[in-house]
């Protein structure tokens, strides 16, 4: 159908009416000689003050100022957490930042489009405790202030209304003006009272009023530029930090003239309301949003959810209605949603999955008091009919699932296909693929590879992932330069999308363990139970837009978790490793290239003053400690080494984590810690006790926790990487004991339940994955042998080593064991109060006393000592039994 424009009158988004009165205030002003802040300034505080019933207007250049300069009057200390809804406009977590404070970010509830008690709530203990909270009246509605104060436990002294759409809303029958310690409306030209641009800060508390007016003037006590007016004095101080941010003159007149018209203007706009309501009434799927809590509704906006039922989504609807000559908007992009505030900001642990539901459908029609009652029957007309699908279905033939990540695939070459067949047959990765970008002109001419558009080149990768809403980005082309690279990195990232490379991806993908000659590994078939998707789509939210310091990050374990944090979106991603070519390897992995130094710490966690150093200075806000002694007959020889490494190491961070305030810390541990009896099991425990012991002292919003892992797949050193090399060399394979059993899990298992134990971690958990039955290494073996075509492999039997168990348990007998949220994942709690001398952290210093004159002998009575049924000697190891060379650690 062609529409032909010129037929149908346009229906603008917006209108700015200024009245004639206005214009003529305007104009006496500027020819009054004065136009900065002076008498019309303060006759408009004063009848706007009145106009809300508040005790102290404070007339401002912007909203955003009026909510940086109330923040500052609040006098909060530095660093202090804000809470505001993530559905927000950008100037307000700008305003917090501006202030020296760190925004907490709420979710909301897509009906409403503003955050509950629950949501706020959440977001507190999130942050440990709130300094402040500013809550926003969307669209114009009527927020619950009290009840969302008293979820916060804040007191109302301590809120701040964003009030830019709620010039006419009241909160039951009291107007928003006066209900906390301060309000802060905006006169930007499409509000309610249009002036132009300004602001205003409204409060009945004299010494914040006082405050504001200082500081909209640099912080001066006086203000020297009206020093030929009365009242006006040069001499003036500056007790306080200030900005210049005052209303003028101008401003102030136009907006005496404009509060008149206002009760007018707001009538006109709940008429055109209510005939939305009507006419929206039989459409199904667009729904307006709903209002929180009794009281006036300023009808600032007119927001409405375009639901899936409607038929067509909320961006193509868009497009049509604008082609028709109606103009809508959308308030607003979650703030999570931008990079940079998922760096500058808290989210909570669980996500905000309320805001990423609105997201997508909310979509603000046209409302303004010039709107007549034929502009929103056409508005209604054209929603009428443009209900339904307008593009054919897919021909896919296995519909996608919608937890499922759209995916865009960089490279439509061999590489990018492939992947893309993989992806499409293999949902259970949660990733989508949508269509590929390519530079190749022949590709481009194509359309389409398979069953995937071509959507354009690689400079379109922003562009394209906002137009088709992509979630993950895959850079699948293994040559791309590093520029290139990092150009479209940060395209796609910009947009919200995580990136991913192919090199490393397609590793995960296959379970590569010992080289690219052999082939892909059925997990399966060998540990006897299906691979778990253990993340979790909300654990992107406790890396996203944090910093994040990976310890041990160049290690099979480390650096699997640096990719994949990487791909949530940290705000700086720092790898702590005391291995430099490791740490090189990986950077050059992770981001194409090695110059990124200042992400790059080169440190060994025994050395204290080092570590202390480096968290003052990186201030990391989630730590993921990996870094470990773990090779087992290693450290039965080597007690010493184990008890540096696994216990004072795991103690120098964990107190420099306290003291700098990181948000959550999650060691990782092995399921040989539960009742050990090797080194590597007592030390490991040791730091299980230290983690809980620091959860008991640690300061408000710290986590501390830990995971314990079985027998990892495909880490270095472990036992198929070493089964490999023997049958590679075409030597026998050697095994312990026909009857041992162990626990097993793939790399991607044991780094989601880093993840999730970080995403559901309340302090001082031991999060364990259910794998299920423990599995025979005799017949792990034969399985792998048969899948790389050795049927007949000659197994060698050496005998336990010391240290080792037959078989492994993942609980002491002194825990019990919950289900968590998570239906893959238990949590270990004591089952009675450990037994001992005293705490814990009193009788470590005699252990290290000891590692430190690396006396084994000794080490080995402390570890006794300090983990009852640890046995105090060891016996030598023949030498038969340390011919198994695999560690048997994680």
């Amino acid at each position: 159908m062609t529409v032909h424009r010129s037929h149908i009158p346009r229906v603008p988004f917006a209108v700015t009416e200024i009245s004639p009165e206005a214009r003529r205030a305007a104009e006496r002003v500027l020819a009054s000689g004065w136009v900065t802040t002076g008498h019309e300034t303060e006759l408009f505080e004063q009848e706007f003050a009145s106009y809300v019933r508040a005790g102290h207007a404070v007339g401002v250049s912007s909203c955003t100022a009026a909510l940086e300069l109330a923040l500052r009057a609040l006098r909060l200390p530095a660093g202090g957490r804000v809470l505001i809804p993530t559905v927000t406009f950008c100037g307000a977590a700008q305003a917090i930042l501006h202030a020296g404070l760190r925004p907490v970010l709420v979710d909301v509830d897509p009906r409403t489009g503003m955050p509950t008690a629950a949501t706020v709530a959440e977001a507190s203990r999130a942050c440990g405790c709130a300094n402040a909270m500013i809550v926003l009246h969307f669209a114009g509605a009527p927020a619950p202030v009290a009840e969302l104060a008293e979820a916060a436990r804040l007191p109302l002294s301590l809120v701040i209304e964003d009030a830019a759409h709620a010039l006419g809303t009241s909160v039951g029958d009291h107007p928003v003006g006066a209900l906390s310690a301060a309000a802060c409306f905006s006169f930007y030209a499409t509000k309610n009272l249009p002036i132009g641009e300004g602001g205003m800060v409204t409060t009945d508390d004299e010494s914040i009023a006082g405050r504001i007016r200082r500081a909209r003037l640099h912080g001066m006590s006086a203000d020297a530029w009206r020093r030929d007016l009365p009242g006006a004095d040069w001499r003036y101080t500056v007790e306080d930090a200030g900005l210049k941010a005052n209303m003028t003159d101008v401003q102030a007149a136009i907006g005496r003239a404009q509060l008149p018209h206002v009760a007018d203007w707001q009538g006109r706009r709940h008429a055109a309301a209510d005939r939305y309501a009507v006419g929206l009434d039989g459409i199904s799927g667009i729904e307006p949003l709903d209002v929180p809590t009794r009281g006036t509704h300023a009808r600032h906006l007119y927001p409405v959810r375009v639901l899936e039922e409607y038929g067509t989504g909320r961006d193509e609807l868009i497009e049509r209605l604008a082609e028709r000559g109606i103009g809508t908007s959308v308030h607003f992009i979650p703030l999570h949603r931008m990079p940079y505030f998922r760096r500058s900001t808290t989210l909570p642990p669980g996500g905000l999955p309320g805001a990423d539901e609105l997201f997508p459908q909310v979509l603000s029609l046209p409302l303004y008091q010039g709107l007549t009652a034929d502009m929103v029957d056409q508005v209604c007309s054209e929603l009428g009919r443009l209900a339904g699908p307008h593009r054919s279905a897919p021909s896919a033939p296995n519909p996608r699932r919608s937890e499922e990540l759209r995916t865009l695939v960089i490279g439509a070459g061999e590489a990018g296909q492939a992947l893309a067949r993989d992806l499409a047959r293999t949902p259970e990765f949660g990733l989508a693929p949508v269509g590929y970008l390519d530079d190749d002109p022949v590709k481009q001419s194509a359309g389409s590879i398979g069953d995937l558009p071509v959507l354009g080149n690689l400079d379109d990768t922003k562009a394209a992932a906002l137009e088709h809403r992509i979630d993950a980005v895959v850079v699948a082309i293994p040559g791309l330069s590093p520029e290139r690279f990092r150009e479209v990195a940060e395209a796609a990232e910009a947009t919200g999308a995580s990136v991913r490379y192919l090199p490393s991806f397609i590793a995960a993908l296959r379970r590569d363990v010992a080289g690219s000659d052999m082939r892909a590994l059925d997990v399966h078939q060998l540990i006897g139970r299906n691979e778990i998707h253990v993340v979790s789509p909300e654990a992107r939210s406790t890396v996203a837009g944090r910093r994040v310091l990976v310890t041990g990050a160049g290690g099979s374990i480390g650096s699997e978790l640096c990719r994949q944090v990487r791909a949530f979106g940290p705000s700086r991603l720092f790898l702590l490793d005391h291995d430099e070519s490791n740490l090189h390897r990986l950077q050059l992995e992770l981001y194409g290239d090695a110059l990124l130094s200042d992400d790059i710490v080169i440190s060994d966690i025994r050395d204290r003053p080092r570590i202390d150093q480096i968290f003052r200075e990186l201030r990391p806000e989630v730590v993921f400690h990996a870094a470990a002694h773990k090779h087992l007959p290693l450290l039965e020889r080597h007690p010493c080494e184990g008890v540096k490494s696994n216990v004072m190491g795991t103690q120098h961070l964990v107190r420099a984590a306290a003291a700098c305030g990181t948000e959550r810390f999650v060691l990782i541990s092995t399921d040989k810690a539960a009742d050990p009896v090797s080194v590597l099991g007592a030390t490991k425990r040791l730091a299980e006790l230290i983690v809980q012991e620091a959860q008991q002292s640690a300061p408000a919003g710290t986590v501390f926790t830990a995971v314990r892992f079985g027998n990892v797949l495909g880490s270095r050193g472990s036992l198929l990487s070493v089964v490999a090399e023997q049958l590679g060399s075409g030597g026998p394979v050697t095994v312990t004991h026909p009857d041992v059993t162990r626990f097993f899990m793939t790399i991607e298992e044991a780094v989601g339940l880093v993840l999730e134990a970080a995403r559901m971690a309340e302090g001082g958990e031991v999060f364990v994955l259910d794998m299920h039955d423990p599995v025979r290494i005799v017949d792990l073996v034969r399985k792998f042998a048969q899948s790389v075509n050795v049927p007949d492999v000659d197994i060698r039997f050496t005998g336990l080593r010391q240290g080792e168990k037959l078989n492994e348990t993942l609980f002491s007998r002194h825990e019990s064991h919950t289900r968590t949220s998570h239906p893959q994942i238990l949590a270990a709690t004591p089952s009675r109060r450990r037994n001992g001398r005293g705490a814990l952290s009193e009788r470590l210093p005699g252990l290290y006393a000891t590692a430190q004159h690396n006396d084994a002998t000794a080490v080995r009575r402390e570890l006794a000592g300090l983990l009852p049924g640890f046995p105090a000697s060891a016996a030598s190891p023949s030498h038969t039994a340390m011919t198994a060379p695999y560690p048997d650690g994680f």
